[in-house]
């Protein structure tokens, strides 16, 4: 007996320094987690996507074709509906919901209905994962703000749960990994980092750009009808031939658009600039002089431009913008008449500001601008010593439709003030003129 516990002993104290000698075993890393997301009702893809930035990178997405068919195998054929809301009657789907979730092998399911409530855009969202009880999300969050607004009040909800869930990031690399890692790096002439030159390049990888923001669309369109209207007096006149014109509320057609060809990349300055174009033109314009009969009349207007854009925050936006305009105003009129209207074809440079203002779900434009003619036309070339300036001014409102539709309300203002220095015996005496336009459009617009 004395000699078997002397050989257990020894075995003992052997097998216990063997334990202690061996360097220690590292725990077998947790199986990543994945989560499914699912939406149904109006613009559902645009609030998964945003749902989707949120998710950490160590949390795994189920691909939402496989989810689909989870929720059929689950009995949930339909969608859900108003259902999900009421606490009531959603038992049933919150129970297919947590089924489908376990056979997509999903450590849980946010699953949402985009809906009207009370005449409120909403999307209802809840977090169903294998528990039974109370639910870590069941709240609406509200679709009437911006894009922005919308993506803060998701991080809010789903943000604590989600990184409650996600796994902790992978520990760094012991030293030795890292310096084994700097040295692999290096190339044959002993300099490092190519790869990540090259993943890179010039510009970098290039910036993320927001689709459907005024912010950072890459291009938009705007095709709209507008009530155009324009008054020319003269100030001070002394001979008799000199009558003022004005017309309103003639119909025209425009069109205009904005270019940023390069919105996604992260280069300076560049990534804001754009190309802007438009044009405009009055149908079947007719004007009188006196009690005669009406005569064809021009109203064109064409816009080309460069506009720097300039995000302000909180999805604001500032235009710098600089170009040429090209206006007509023509009165086709006879011989006999054609020196007494007031007949124009501008070559127009303009530079100004522009802004646009996000108040609740609609945003306010705002505009100024100042015009300096390169050219006038017949009226001024009437008078000695013309000297002719304008300034513009814009304003309106922009309502969303649908991702990346608005409809416009917008009022533009334009004013030229002439001065001339006439001299005795001259045909036409005036000391200047105000030539004003004015223009009240409703369009539809395409951001993207």
């Amino acid at each position: 007996m004395s000699l078997c516990g002397r050989i257990l002993l020894g075995l003992s104290a052997a097998t216990a320094a063997t334990f202690a000698l061996a360097p220690a075993t590292l725990a077998a890393p947790k199986a990543s987690k994945s989560i499914a997301v699912r939406i149904e009702g109006p613009n559902a893809d645009d609030i998964r996507e945003d749902i989707l930035a949120l998710v950490p990178e160590t949390l795994g997405v189920v691909d939402p074709d496989a989810f689909s068919e989870s929720l059929k195998g689950a009995g949930q054929t339909k969608p859900v509906g108003d259902t999900l809301v009421s606490k009531a009657q959603r038992k049933k789907a919150l129970d297919r919901i947590r089924k489908a979730g376990k056979a997509a092998k999903a450590e849980g399911v946010i699953y949402g209905v985009s809906r009207t409530n009370k005449k409120k855009k909403e999307v209802h969202l809840v977090y169903v994962d294998e528990n039974a009880g109370d639910l870590a999300v069941d709240s609406a969050v509200p679709l009437s703000g911006s894009r922005d607004d919308r993506k803060r009040a998701l991080e809010e909800l789903l943000g604590p749960t989600l990184a409650q869930i996600a796994p902790p990031p992978a520990p760094p690399p012991a030293e030795e990994d890292e310096a084994k890692g700097d040295r692999e790096g290096e190339g044959e002439d002993g300099n490092g980092g190519d790869e990540e030159k090259d993943e890179g390049g010039e510009g970098g990888k290039g910036g993320e750009r927001e689709p459907h923001e005024a912010g950072s669309a890459l291009f938009s369109i705007e095709l709209g009808v507008e009530f155009v209207g324009r008054w020319f007096d003269y100030s001070d006149p002394r001979t008799q031939n000199l009558p003022p014109y004005s017309v309103f509320g003639q119909p025209a057609l425009s069109v205009s658009g904005e270019l940023y060809p390069l919105a996604s990349t992260d280069i300076a300055v560049l990534k804001g600039l754009g190309v802007t174009a438009g044009y405009a033109r009055a149908l079947g314009l007719d004007s009188a002089v006196g009690s005669g009969d009406p005569i064809s009349t021009t109203y064109e207007r064409i816009n080309l431009g460069l506009r720097e854009r300039l995000s302000l925050g909180e999805a604001s936006v500032l235009g710098i913008s600089a170009g040429l305009r090209f206006l007509t105003f023509e009165i086709d009129a006879p011989a006999d008449l054609a020196r007494t209207v007031p007949n124009v074809s501008y070559t127009l440079f303009r530079a100004g500001l522009d802004g646009r203002f996000p108040v609740g779900p609609i945003a306010l434009a705002l505009g100024a601008e100042y015009i300096l003619p390169l050219s006038s036309g017949p009226v001024y070339e009437r008078f000695t010593g013309a000297s002719v300036q304008g300034v513009g001014a814009l304003a309106g409102v922009m309502i969303p439709v649908a991702t990346g539709i608005e409809a416009r309300l917008l009022v533009e203002y334009a004013r030229f003030f002439s001065s001339f220095q006439p001299e005795q015996g001259d045909a036409y005496i005036a000391g200047g003129a105000i030539d004003q336009y004015l223009g009240l459009r409703l369009a539809g617009a395409y951001v993207y």
